[in-house]
């Protein structure tokens, strides 16, 4: 095979993964992470690290450090349903959980996930579209 030489970028063209003005590069980017999780949607955050829900089930933790910003995520199945954990690495945040689109009874699947994790119900920090604990213990406060 004769390989052909390929013309470099063009000048006024902006890295494929921004949107500012210019000229715009006709590719956009996507990492890795965004496109794996498209298939999932956020039902639930909990109130454990990453590193030691991971451990329990011996998953392996991938890091991307891409846009739009560095994530921790394990991807996995348990009865055939297939979660994904991901964490940003602040500690001041929950773990996510997320659900294959597919699955239909998020709230089914989470009980799932729990029962394999070893924990019960005060592990969730939050579920679907309610807000997290933090957040709902600093409105009775005040």
């Amino acid at each position: 095979m004769k390989m052909v030489d390929v013309p470099g970028p063009e000048p006024a063209w902006e890295a494929a993964a921004c949107y500012q003005g210019g000229k715009r590069n006709p590719a956009l980017q996507y990492s890795l992470w965004q496109c794996a999780i498209a298939q999932y949607r956020p039902i639930a955050g909990l109130a454990a690290p990453l590193e030691a829900l991971a451990a329990r089930l011996r998953l392996h933790i991938e890091h991307r450090g891409d846009d739009p910003g560095p994530v921790d995520a394990a991807f996995f199945r348990i009865k055939k349903t297939d979660f994904a954990l991901s964490h940003t690495g602040d500690p001041q945040v929950p773990t996510l959980v997320w659900l294959d689109h597919s699955a239909r009874d998020a709230d089914q699947a989470l009980d799932i996930l729990l029962q394999a994790l070893g924990l019960g119900s005060d592990a969730i920090d939050f579920r679907h579209n309610e807000s997290p604990r933090r957040g709902r213990q600093r409105r009775l406060e005040r």
